[in-house]
């Protein structure tokens, strides 16, 4: 007989993270695999709850967590999904960044690529990238200047970004719902990403597992307008089917077991 009390608490746990897997959420609570998964079928029956093959999301909007805690939360998926974006660019690419945590673990990784212009709107990506010593060529956005790392927006920063032709747009939503929809919680945040989609050559969306299937506030763009998907090997091969199905034309997978810790360094910016 399925304990009530015990759907409330894993209700509780999933609005928390927004997407957890039915493993960590039995691991969490202590219970049976077994146990735990008949609690997400009856959970699943909420209309703001949503289960997939082996997680449960929260499909209900909520405010996003400071920058600092975003910095460090799934920071080993955004490190993955970082590196290999990065492999992607040539010598002397011109790319456009956002701003947002996944974008300065981002900035690591995009130090090492030789010759390479960023156009940023975020003080903490031009950061990284000046204080890795690099040869990168750094374009600061300016605009209505944003707390807590969402960087300058505004009709400034759109204005700025509408004018370049760069080879490369990288954006990083609050969600991709399994609708396919880029979703930022902030609708400045949706207007310059869909500036970025609109003026780049080509467009890359970054989006670690924990975002997949959780929808925000505002919708940037459909996510088959984008030219690639880079996400962590932590989503269901299903999710990816289901969006590939609906157009999005690319998807790469960055292998987190693969990151060695020795690596990583975690930043504090």
């Amino acid at each position: 007989m399925i304990n009530d009390l015990m759907v409330d608490v894993l209700a509780n746990l999933v609005k928390r993270h927004r997407r957890i897997s039915l493993t960590a959420a039995a691991d969490i609570l202590g219970m049976d695999f077994e146990e735990l998964t008949s609690l997400a079928k009856v959970l699943s029956d909420r209309e703001e709850f949503e289960l997939f093959d082996n997680s449960i999301c929260f499909l209900m909007p909520r405010d996003q967590d400071a920058y600092r805690v975003r910095l460090r939360s799934h920071y080993i998926e955004k490190y993955a999904i970082g590196r290999l974006a990065t492999s992607f660019f040539k010598t002397g690419d011109h790319v456009v960044v956002e701003s947002g945590s996944t974008m300065t673990i981002l900035a690591q990784h995009l130090a090492q690529v030789p010759q390479i212009k960023v156009s940023t709107n975020s003080y903490a990506v031009a950061s990284m990238m000046i204080g890795a010593e690099t040869a990168a060529d750094i374009h600061v956005i300016g605009g209505n200047l944003y707390t807590d790392g969402q960087g300058a927006l505004g009709p400034i920063a759109l204005g700025t970004v509408e004018s370049l032709e760069a080879d490369w747009g990288i954006i990083c939503p609050v969600g991709l719902s399994t609708e396919g929809d880029l979703m930022y919680y902030v609708e400045e945040e949706a207007k310059f990403a869909r500036a970025v989609m609109a003026s780049c050559k080509r467009t890359m969306v970054l989006c670690n597992s924990s975002k997949i299937g959780v929808p925000s506030r505002f919708v940037a763009n459909s996510c088959a307008q984008a030219d690639m998907l880079i996400v962590d090997s932590g989503v269901e091969p299903s999710i990816l089917d289901k969006l590939i199905a609906q157009g999005v034309k690319e998807v790469h997978v960055a292998d987190v077991e693969a990151e060695a810790s020795s690596e990583i360094v975690l930043l504090d910016i």
